[in-house]
């Protein structure tokens, strides 16, 4: 048993020596989003939409090239010849009607590129929301770490107490026993404790991208929360509902989307539009064997020239037909993202709310049940220096006040994790 907590207590101290800087959750969640590989992601998405973009606006203006070709050629019964043409020009084209594809694709372009932002947006959101799940679990993990502590030197100052008495026969080989067992066993309670801890910085650590090993403690004016009486109380889920439904970022990406879906569907209509360009060139050139003319074969060879083109398609073997459905089909997915994307939504703040009051109820009940299984726990310790109660009733009684301790801890983080989580939804943490 000394071995035992021996090593518990080296844990601890260990812990305890170890330099570690100390972060809030507004420090947390600054950290998150800075070096976040999804969020990076996110924002190379979102830099490859503005290219698009670019690209997409590019294509309305003209377009002009220059090209110089060098052609070595051999006639095989012609003798005296250089082999050598040289030839030089410049080139443009303007494409004067198109059926409007060149303007829809700008405006599905722009709309994509502020659906990728709003994604962005919910990206971070989502990475928020796990640093709170992370940072609360962790919170009510050290507090329930401290009340096995506690527990622990309680039952080993008792056991110690216990061997006293024992030496002096006043007490029974059977209860000794049962107080060396009862410190073993809150002994193993804490080394639970304290891997819930570890585990719960470990997924903190790595949501904040710390280097593997790096210790950290976090500092929170949530521990001193003592009621939910303390709390600002939670608006109606009707008003919840209507303030998170206008600051989903989720859901403006996926409206966006749609509208962006629509002008795809439009653009793959106008395959089959008549198209009308505008070209024209500007070239010379010379050959090498005309020796000591070349200067007059540039200038003679100096051709401008213009064009019309138009371009009617006739028949392209369904490829417009099939363009049209697969971006109608595309169309179609964007409305069901975005009736998954509000169902997911509401059941999420209702789901939120309800465990937010019932957790405010939880907690009002646990701290009720903390105080009275306290006052039992008195009355337990007065009946058993009387003689009235056995030890074993006496340990049931303890045991039910750290339960009733524990519970108290899962209610108090539940209902504040549920609330910053609709704060979060809300915007307020932006």
């Amino acid at each position: 048993m000394n071995n035992t907590k021996a090593i518990i207590l080296g844990i601890i101290a260990t812990a305890a020596v170890v330099h570690a800087d100390t972060w809030t959750l507004d420090a947390c969640l600054k950290q998150a989003k800075e070096k976040s590989l999804s969020l990076e992601s996110a924002k190379l998405r979102e830099q490859q939409s503005e290219i698009n973009v670019k690209q997409a606006e590019v294509g309305r203006y003209p377009t002009l090239s220059a090209s110089i070709q060098n052609t070595l050629f051999d006639h095989p019964f012609v003798d005296d010849e250089d082999h050598y043409r040289l030839s030089v020009g410049i080139s443009g084209s303007y494409t004067l009607w198109d059926g409007g594809s060149r303007s829809l694709n700008v405006e599905a372009s722009r709309l994509n590129r502020e659906a990728t932002k709003f994604e962005t947006k919910q990206t971070e959101r989502n990475i928020q929301e796990s640093v709170l799940n992370a940072y609360m679990n962790l919170l009510a993990a050290s507090e329930n770490l401290r009340t096995a502590h506690a527990s622990v030197e309680l039952s080993t100052a008792e056991f110690e107490h216990f061997g006293k008495l024992f030496e002096a026969g006043s007490i029974t080989k059977k209860d000794l026993t049962q107080s060396q067992s009862n410190v073993l066993q809150k002994q193993v309670a804490e080394l639970s404790a304290q891997l819930s801890v570890s585990t719960a910085k470990t997924t903190l650590r790595q949501l904040l991208e710390l280097p593997d090993g790096e210790e950290f403690e976090v500092a929170a004016p949530e521990l001193a929360i003592e009621s939910p009486d303390s709390i600002e109380a939670l608006p109606s889920l009707a008003e919840l509902k209507g303030t998170i439904k206008e600051a989903h970022p989720g859901l403006k990406s996926d409206s966006i989307a749609i509208r962006a879906a629509k002008k795809s569907t439009e653009v793959a209509g106008k395959g089959s539009s008549i198209s009308v360009t505008l070209g024209a060139n500007s070239s010379t050139g010379l050959q090498a064997w005309e020796s000591g003319a070349y200067g007059d074969q540039l200038k003679k060879g100096w051709q401008n020239s213009i064009s019309l083109g138009i371009n009617i398609p006739i028949i392209d073997g369904g490829a417009t037909t099939n363009k049209v459905l697969l971006a109608q089909v595309n169309e179609t997915q964007s409305r069901l993202s975005l009736q998954e994307t509000a169902k997911s939504l509401e059941n999420s703040v209702e789901k939120l709310y309800v465990n937010a009051v019932s957790a405010d109820l939880q907690w009002k009940a646990a701290m009720l049940q903390v105080q009275a299984e306290t006052e039992a726990l008195q009355v337990a310790e007065e009946q058993r220096n009387a003689g009235a109660l056995t030890y074993t009733d006496y340990l049931t009684q303890k045991n039910n006040l750290e339960k009733a301790q524990v519970t108290l801890t899962n209610a108090k983080y539940t209902s504040l994790l549920a609330r910053k989580l609709l704060d979060l939804y809300q915007g307020k943490l932006d």
